[in-house]
């Protein structure tokens, strides 16, 4: 009687975990940050550190990263931090900033167009690599 009682009352028990589950975080975006100035144009960018890297999305409406778009910008985005020393150039609106080492970085982001002339769209934000 024991065991009928205890196992009617383990399946009602596993039986409840099974409604909600919890989503995994660990591929989540940590942060959006938008342009503060509404005359400026929507810059949007999106990141996620996964160890010592940094996934980084810019959408930038009325830029094109690539030649096959037509009747936008020609653009580029350029990566700066002080403390690492680090400058990089992308060309594509997604992009991995590799090797950064241990600490606490800002990351400075801007869209630059032609013979590196600033379109006016700038975003800054920290970054900790454990």
């Amino acid at each position: 009687m024991k065991k009928i009682i205890f196992t009617v009352g383990l399946v009602i028990i596993l039986s409840g975990c099974k409604e909600k589950m919890p989503e995994p975080e660990s591929f989540s975006f940590t942060q959006k940050v938008e342009a503060a100035n509404p005359e400026q144009k929507a810059l949007s960018v999106k990141h996620m550190v996964q160890g010592n890297q940094v996934y980084i999305e810019c959408i930038v409406p009325g830029v094109t990263f690539t030649a096959e778009k037509k009747g936008a910008k020609k653009g580029k985005i350029v990566v700066r931090s002080t403390a690492g020393n680090l400058y990089k150039e992308y060309h594509t609106a997604a992009f991995v900033v590799k090797g950064l080492p241990k600490g606490v970085h800002l990351l400075n982001i801007e869209i630059v167009g032609k013979n590196n002339k600033s379109l006016g769209m700038k975003e800054q934000f920290y970054v900790t690599i454990q």
